[in-house]
């Protein structure tokens, strides 16, 4: 009985946080943001860094990629959909929106002359190549 007693608070809890009510907030908040975050793939070699954007239904001409202070700033804008207006009422569902998107991604020790970049079917590939040269990163200075 008293085993049964102490555990109705964890019960109360635990059907709090599983009810359908808890389990829609993850749902909510993602459909609020619509999920615009550009999607990134980041390879390393000795050599380069390969990175993959994935920007669907952008114009190349509204795509800004700039590298500064070790950092990779890819930034972009797309119109807003002309097909949202519902006239009809046959609209079930949308997700696709319009905006300005942005990301920072921090990569060191690039030769910022040798960068390119392509975007085709939606997707930006960014080839960073390395400096050679590792004496340019910087000087150590010893302790006496």
């Amino acid at each position: 009985m008293s085993n049964e007693i102490m555990d109705r608070p964890n019960d109360i809890m635990r059907d709090w946080f599983d009810s359908n009510w808890m389990n829609s907030f993850p749902t909510f908040f993602k459909d609020a943001n619509n999920d615009v975050t550009l999607k990134t793939d980041i390879k390393e070699s000795d050599k380069d860094y390969q990175v993959h954007v994935d920007m669907p239904a952008f114009d190349k001409k509204n795509i800004d990629i700039n590298y500064q202070n070790n950092t990779l700033t890819v930034s972009g804008h797309r119109d807003s959909f002309n097909d949202h207006e519902d006239k009809n009422g046959d609209m079930i569902m949308s997700e696709r929106s319009g905006g300005r998107f942005a990301r920072q991604y921090h990569l060191p020790a690039v030769d910022e002359n040798k960068i390119t970049a392509d975007y085709a079917d939606g997707v930006l590939k960014i080839t960073l190549p390395k400096v050679e040269d590792k004496k340019d990163l910087g000087h150590h200075i010893e302790i006496n």
